[in-house]
């Protein structure tokens, strides 16, 4: 999904035929898989964001932003005539609580092909958006062996099609599935590798193979949670691309995600945090250094297994 927010900040919400002057106001960069690839690229990464947007008012602003975050973009509805989508966030400027209203994400056309996009790519990302097209990305992460990630903020149409594709499904506190049911348990039974969901500020939750797991997330003060999910499912899947397909890792990959979201809420915006120099240093260092340690971990699991056979 590849929207346009407009962002205000608001001393209160109003309320019915009611008119307030926000504080501020400002158009950004909207959308599940858009904030997680500017997330990764903020972390060091170069991520291909595959979204549909068309040709609108809005579109040039769009390809600027993204160039200029480090995301490159594969439009499946390049030169088609389409309202560019557009959200309205409200920001609550004593508690940064928001509401939003989506424009949704457009439709991509069956006859369309993903092609060669995931050659190279060390892990691969689905928002549930686009219609057919998570189930194509997704199928393609498997067929080239790489750790795919489901982010799962919500329930869509057809998402049980492509789950047993799915490594590590990311689910938000809202998630429920169709037919009810603790949401774990469901998306395990879909044949998801391992589920977690998250819980604001509580602890996110980790299963898999009879393996239960809490992952605590640090405590910030609160200025702007508008896209806090976002960031948290980039961040895991830039450890997940530093980690590769190793299910143990799951706990640390989520533990450095939530350092990341738990930061970026401190700053206005999604990836308000990306501009404070320090901060993005520091958290780029502790990617790499997950990704050695699990580097680490693997040649001396090879190791093992050659001075030890059948271990």
């Amino acid at each position: 999904m590849l929207t346009v927010d407009l962002v205000q900040t608001l001393d209160r919400l109003p309320r019915a035929d009611q008119k307030v002057v926000a504080r501020s106001q400002r158009l950004e960069l909207g959308g599940p898989a858009t904030n997680a690839a500017r997330t990764a690229a903020a972390l060091g990464l170069r991520p291909l964001l595959v979204a549909p947007f068309g040709a609108g008012p809005l579109t040039a602003f769009v390809r600027r932003q993204l160039a200029a975050d480090g995301v490159d973009w594969l439009d499946p509805l390049t030169g088609q005539e389409n309202p560019a989508p557009l959200s309205s966030v409200l920001v609550t400027l004593s508690t940064g609580e928001r509401a939003v209203v989506s424009g949704g994400a457009p439709l991509v056309p069956a006859q369309w092909r993903l092609g060669s996009a995931a050659d190279g790519a060390a892990a691969v990302l689905v928002d549930g958006h686009g219609g057919s097209l998570p189930a194509r990305v997704a199928a393609a992460g498997r067929a080239h062996g790489i750790p795919v990630l489901l982010d799962g903020g919500s329930y869509k149409d057809g998402m049980t099609r492509y789950l047993s594709d799915i490594d590590l499904a990311v689910l938000s506190a809202d998630f429920t599935p169709p037919e009810g049911g603790p949401p774990l348990d469901w998306a395990l039974r879909q044949g998801v590798g391992a589920a977690a969901r998250s819980a604001g500020a509580g602890p996110i939750r980790l299963r898999r193979q009879g393996i239960d797991q809490e992952v605590a997330v640090p405590e910030v003060a609160v200025v702007d949670t508008n896209g806090a999910g976002d960031v948290l499912h980039g961040a895991a899947l830039a450890a997940l691309a530093a980690t590769g397909r190793a299910p143990n890792r799951y706990a640390e990959v989520l533990a450095f995600a939530a350092r990341v979201a738990s930061a970026s809420v401190g700053f206005a915006g999604a990836l308000g945090w990306a501009a404070d120099d320090g901060l993005r240093v520091a958290l780029r260092s502790d990617l790499r250094a997950l990704g050695v340690a699990c580097a680490a971990q693997q040649t001396g699991a090879v190791r093992g297994e050659r001075t030890a056979p059948g271990v």
